[in-house]
C-alpha cells in the first residue's frame, strides 16, 4: 500500500470512528479511534493522532470522564498550535461542546488545571491516556 492510499485509508477509518460515536456506538468508536491515533502516529503524522484525539475527547464526555477530555483538548490546541493547523469551524464548534460539557462537569478551576496539565502532555502520552493507560 502506498503511503497516499494508507492516509486516505486512515483518514476513512477516523472518520468512520466519528459516525459510530455519534451514533451511539462507543466501544466500537474507542477501538477505530485508537487505532487510528495509533498509525497516525506509526506515521509520524500529527495531525491524525491530534483528529483521532479530538474524537476520543468528545468519546470521554460520553462515557462520563471529562477530566480526560479536559487534557485531551488541552494536548490537542497545543499539537495545532505547534504545527500551526487551525481547526476548521465545524470542527471548533465540536470542541466547543466539548469544552462547555467539561466545564459545566468540572468547574472553572477544574477544567483549567486538566487542560494545562493535557499541554504538558507529549503524543504518547496523550495516545496513552486515551488507551486509559494514564
Amino acid at each position: 500500500m502506498t503511503l497516499q492510499n494508507r492516509m486516505s485509508y486512515l483518514w476513512a477509518q477516523v472518520r468512520l470512528g466519528f459516525v459510530l460515536l455519534r451514533s451511539g456506538n462507543l466501544t466500537e468508536a474507542h477501538q477505530v479511534l485508537m487505532e487510528t491515533a495509533q498509525n497516525f502516529g506509526k506515521d509520524g503524522y500529527t495531525i491524525g493522532v491530534t483528529f483521532a484525539l479530538e474524537g476520543m475527547a468528545e468519546l470521554f464526555i460520553a462515557v462520563g470522564k471529562s477530566h480526560y477530555s479536559a487534557r485531551l483538548i488541552g494536548w490537542a490546541d497545543l499539537m495545532r498550535e505547534n504545527i500551526q493547523d487551525t481547526r476548521p469551524e465545524i470542527e471548533q464548534a465540536d470542541v466547543d461542546k466539548i469544552i462547555a460539557a467539561c466545564l459545566a462537569k468540572m468547574g472553572e478551576v477544574a477544567f483549567s488545571d486538566a487542560y494545562d496539565d493535557g499541554r504538558k502532555m507529549s503524543l504518547e502520552q496523550a495516545i496513552g491516556l486515551a488507551l486509559n493507560e494514564n
